[in-house]
């Protein structure tokens, strides 16, 4: 594959994540993918990823389960912003790793793409058989059949764990910097170095499997009958004949000994009902063939009468009006200009022919200038491919030239690349270190954030109490107010008015004497309405009758006009299909006399050939003579071009190395920059920070002061309605004293 490794996992990660089913289907999907349509994505590599994605696609539940139980399982060292990656090694491994290879795969995982310690955990976990029957396979069983979990899937991962393990070992070196002691070490003495740690996290507990239920498997039969004993199986059979007899004399007593006259006897047999299905289907697949039969055309006698409805009168009507109109403008407008358009119609209709006439000798005269154009570029193609073969034999030498100075640039480059490689293996371990202080500086960090959110956490706890119990006295003092007992209520007068201020109002007596006037006054308009709607429906029934009438006639008229007309058309089509026919042969005679010309001049142009390449080679017999000479400044010529290549090779690599300098000194400098940038920000940042503080801790205090001063009033107030409750009604109040207050008075 010509992509590096990294960048192809990154793009069956992209196009993965940018699939909707939805909207499209997968193989749609990868015909339109802008991921695929990058020019250095080759056919090898555009097959690997739609591959890929449809595999992902098609164990899509299978592999969400496993990276979700991989998630659930190692939350320290997995990162949910690459579970499309989870997903797209876990398809490799477990169902592609036969053919991709061991090899292949220590590839994809050392292409850096991806974090070390989560493929680490994801290797080991893949690895793990009990893992895996604890955390995922009993999901995987209620999707997929137990056998083929067992055996397809994680019994052939485990085929591949001998050859796996190295993968392991150097991936666990890469995440660690560290690698457990295999049998290659020997008694060597293992290097203790410093290992990051998670942290030490409630680890969440795993779901309970509910103990399945016993199902009791012993049966218990009831005890035997005695009647079982007192019988036997003689004296049964006995009793079974003589109930036989008995049912057989009593048939024979009730329908006779002739038997029955039932219908299924005059059913007709299996050959006769194909017989009938056969003629049937004959006569149904007559019309279905090619050759149907069809009976003699035996024209009308009389003409057909067509009934027509007040629809079509009316649109026949309206056409023949509007037919009316344009003749009244054409006699109207010859009356005003004293001549029509009828000389401009004939000479237009005469300028047509004439110009189809043109076109058709133009299409005659295109067709002979096509066949003499294919004659001039068969001989032009066999030109040009003899002159494609000498150049072909020349561009091979250059070629071949230009293989040998790339193969020596190559084993150039190549001993340059070994000698940064033994560069970049001897800076490791400063890569290592720098890494430990990261994390550990990543630890402290967190244990700080964790105890300012503890701290926050808190202090929004009490808050919250504070306001609940703010908001409960609220609501005891709305309850309160509600209990206190109104009575509203009004005694209903069809006779009275409402009384609302507005114009025209009317009581419920007097709406109802209006209602049956409006009413009556509405039944007699529709009375009304419906003697006018008879009269306008026999009017119009006698325009109809009138109209079909004139109708008739012009249609009459009309369809003699047309027969002359036809006449007359089809006499002068005949006429112009003659002057074609003529016209054609005359035509083809033109491209016959032509073609043999063109043929003759051909014949002429080959001899001529013949005759230069004759003369061309003897003189190439003259000029072998002076090969070595020739030879000799070849040389010379190959001997310049190569040191003229070495100069410019030369000026390209200074030019290289001096723009790289210059990118390097733009590089520090930009990252100054955006180093004190990043300084003022965060300063900035801590000032907005401060001051949002300082406001909000502002506007606490007022809405404290405002909830005790709101608190207080209302306090105040049901003291206050406490005590004027008291001082009305007493000690004490509920709802029969208002009862007992008012009785005395009404008596």
């Amino acid at each position: 594959m010509s992509l590096p490794r990294g960048k192809l996992l990154q793009k069956c990660v992209e196009i993965i994540d940018t699939f909707d089913s939805k909207k499209t289907t997968v193989d749609a999907y990868v015909d339109d993918a802008p991921v695929l349509k990058d020019k250095s994505v080759g056919k090898v590599e555009h097959k690997f990823i739609h591959q890929v994605f449809y595999g992902c696609v098609r164990y899509q539940k299978f592999l969400k389960l496993f990276v979700t139980s991989f998630l659930y399982k190692c939350p320290a060292q997995a990162v949910r912003s690459e579970q499309t990656l989870y997903m797209v090694l876990a398809y490799l491994l477990f169902f592609r790793l036969e053919e991709l290879g061991v090899p292949e795969m220590r590839q994809m995982l050392n292409s850096g793409y991806g974090t070390a310690t989560a493929l680490f955990a994801l290797l080991k976990y893949a690895l793990d058989v009990g893992e895996l029957e604890r955390w995922v396979k009993v999901e995987w069983c209620k999707v997929f059949d137990v056998r083929y979990i067992e055996e397809e899937v994680i019994g052939k991962l485990q085929g591949y764990a001998e050859e796996l393990r190295p993968v392991v070992e150097e991936i666990e070196f890469k995440a660690t910097g560290t690698q457990r002691s295999s049998a290659s070490s020997g008694g060597a003495k293992e290097r203790r170095g410093i290992s990051p740690k998670p942290f030490n996290l409630t680890q969440p507990k795993p779901r309970l499997v509910p103990e399945p239920e016993v199902i009791s498997r012993e049966v218990k039969a009831l005890p035997i009958a005695p009647a079982v004993h007192s019988n036997s199986l003689a004296a049964v059979e006995e009793q079974k004949r003589k109930r036989m007899e008995e049912e057989r004399a009593r048939v024979a007593a009730k329908y006779g000994a002739d038997g029955f006259d039932l219908e299924t006897a005059k059913r007709r047999d299996g050959s006769e009902v194909e017989e009938l299905a056969r003629k049937v289907d004959q006569e149904r697949m007559a019309e279905c063939t090619f050759k149907p039969k069809v009976k003699k055309y035996i024209p009308p006698s009389e003409e057909a009468a067509v009934r027509v409805n007040a629809a079509a009168i009316l649109r026949e009507d309206a056409l023949i009006k509007q037919k009316q109109v344009k003749e009244y403008e054409t006699l109207k407008r010859y009356e005003q200009e004293l001549h029509d358009a009828s000389e401009f119609h004939r000479w237009q209709e005469k300028m047509k022919e004439q110009d189809h006439l043109d076109e058709e000798r133009r299409v005659h005269q295109r067709i002979v200038e096509m066949q003499l154009a294919r004659e001039g570029a068969i001989d032009a193609f066999e030109g040009q491919v003899r002159r494609k073969g000498i150049l072909a034999g020349i561009q091979r030498e250059e070629l071949a030239m230009d293989m040998a100075v790339r193969a020596v640039e190559e084993q150039k480059e190549l001993v340059e690349k070994q000698q940064l490689v033994k560069g970049t293996q001897e800076e490791r371990e400063k890569a290592r270190e720098a890494e430990l202080r990261d994390a550990k500086a990543k630890a402290e960090k967190a244990e700080q954030l964790r105890k300012e959110k503890e701290a926050e956490a808190e202090r929004k706890r009490r808050e919250d109490e504070q306001e609940m119990e703010r908001r409960r006295d609220l609501i005891r003092q709305i309850r309160a107010l509600e209990k206190v007992p109104v009575e509203r209520f009004k005694q209903f007068d069809p006779a009275e008015g409402p009384c609302h201020g507005l114009l025209e109002e009317m009581s419920h007596s007097e709406l109802w004497e209006r209602l049956k006037i409006a009413q009556a006054q509405h039944a007699k308009e529709l009375e009304d309405k419906k003697e006018r709607q008879l009269e306008k429906k026999h009017e119009k029934q006698r325009e109809l009758a009138e109209k079909a009438e004139t109708l008739a006639k012009i249609r009459d008229r009309a369809r003699d006009e047309s027969r002359s007309r036809y006449d007359a058309i089809r006499q002068k089509k005949q006429e112009n299909e003659e002057a074609e026919r003529r016209y054609r042969e005359k035509c083809v005679e033109e491209v016959a006399d032509k073609i043999q010309r063109k043929k003759a001049q051909k014949h002429e142009e080959e001899l001529r050939l013949r005759k230069e390449l004759k003369e061309i080679s003897m003189k190439r017999q003259f000029l072998a003579a002076n090969a070595e000479m020739v030879e000799a400044k070849t040389h010379a010529e190959q001997h310049a071009g190569l040191d003229r290549e070495a100069r410019h090779r030369q000026r390209d690599t200074l030019f290289e190395q001096r723009r790289r300098n210059e990118i390097k000194s733009k590089e520090a400098m930009i990252r100054r920059t955006n180093r004190q940038a990043d300084k003022s920000d965060l300063k900035g940042m801590h000032d907005a920070v401060n001051d949002r503080l300082q406001r909000a801790f502002k506007a606490d205090a007022v809405l404290k002061d405002d909830i005790k001063r709101a608190t207080r009033s209302a306090r105040d107030s049901q003291k206050m309605l406490e005590t004027r409750l008291k001082d009305e009604f007493g000690h004490s109040s509920n709802k029969y004293s208002g009862l007992l207050t008012r009785a005395p008075k009404s008596a």
